[in-house]
């Protein structure tokens, strides 16, 4: 994925507040040809925290009714956090944080590959 395409993708991120899969879709300009590029685009979005899943909303046809599956609904990371948890992140040095995700980790999975953590971490 081109960094220009990720750039006025990350910068029109406002506008994916509380909006489901098909109109991110639609507002991005991918067609139904570029499927490909735009789960890249996303999975790149979510990486580098610009937006995150919100929950899921049943699709609702033109005469209100439901159909199909659910559609995964994004927003951004500041719209789904308070902002509260921004405050206490800004108070803590990188090696503290690094500490913390790391022992969580090891909470969740005692048995994990502490190069597999680094690299999880540090990218």
């Amino acid at each position: 994925m081109g960094t220009a395409r990720i750039q006025k993708i990350s910068q029109e991120t406002r506008t994916f507040i509380n909006k489901r899969i098909p109109e991110i879709k639609r507002l991005s300009g991918f067609s139904r040809e570029e499927k490909s590029k735009f789960d890249s685009a996303l999975v790149e979005l979510q990486m580098k925290l610009y937006i995150t899943m919100r929950g899921r909303e049943q699709k609702i046809s033109n005469t209100g009714e439901d159909y199909g599956w659910p559609s995964t609904v994004f927003c951004t990371v500041e719209t789904f956090w308070s902002k509260m948890v921004f405050e206490k992140a800004a108070k803590i040095s990188v090696n503290e944080a690094v500490d913390r995700i790391t022992e969580q980790i090891y909470k969740l999975n005692p048995v994990a590959c502490a190069k597999k953590i680094k690299k999880l971490i540090e990218g």
